[in-house]
């Protein structure tokens, strides 16, 4: 048999593990002791929680991670739509925020910040007057929806944030945007 590109590798691999394998759990690890029989049911011994083997633990996400991750998904591809260069939320805007209060009152401990972001048409102080008018104009639409207003930052960073480029109309589109970021109940930006 001819070994050919990484094949060889593969294999010294395999035996590096299984050598590893052996050494680190020894001789006896593959195989289970032979079963005892008992004389007398009486004779077992209960389990107890000292007698389990510990699982590995699984990390948990957190609850402001998984709020965040189901915001971020709602809003890949539903914008929080306003007028054009205003902060006046389009009917399908408030949808959109509507389903994001849906996701925030499914745990009253999560803050966020609300970023209002704009592309880098105009000047440049009217893109941050007008991120912050945005950002503020979601956060009272929510707290009109009933989340606690000590919840939610709004914060404008107008376009100091790009996540596309600016030249083509496509890229101009999705920088203006709202985010949510995690942040803690009693620190507002």
């Amino acid at each position: 048999m001819v070994m050919q590109g990484k094949d060889p590798f593969l294999v010294l691999l395999g035996v590096f593990i299984l050598g590893m394998t052996f050494f680190l759990c020894g001789k006896g690890a593959v195989t289970s002791p032979p079963p005892v029989a008992l004389q007398n049911l009486s004779e077992a011994r209960p389990s107890t929680p000292n007698s389990i083997a510990p699982t590995p633990s699984v990390p948990q996400v957190s609850a402001a991670a998984e709020l965040k991750r189901k915001i971020d998904a709602l809003l890949i591809g539903n914008a929080i739509a306003f007028r054009l260069n205003s902060a006046i939320l389009l009917p399908e805007g408030k949808t959109v925020l509507n389903s994001v209060a849906a996701i925030l009152q499914e745990d009253p401990t999560v803050a966020f910040e609300v970023g209002g972001h704009t592309d880098d048409v105009g000047p440049e102080h009217s893109n941050w007057v007008l991120s912050e008018q945005r950002a503020k104009a979601v956060v009272e639409y929510l707290i009109s929806t009933g989340i606690a207003a000590e919840r939610l930052a709004p914060k404008g960073y107008g376009a100091s944030r790009p996540i596309a480029e600016s030249t083509t109309e496509e890229g101009r589109v999705q920088n203006r945007r709202i985010e949510f970021s995690i942040g803690p109940k009693d620190e507002r930006p």
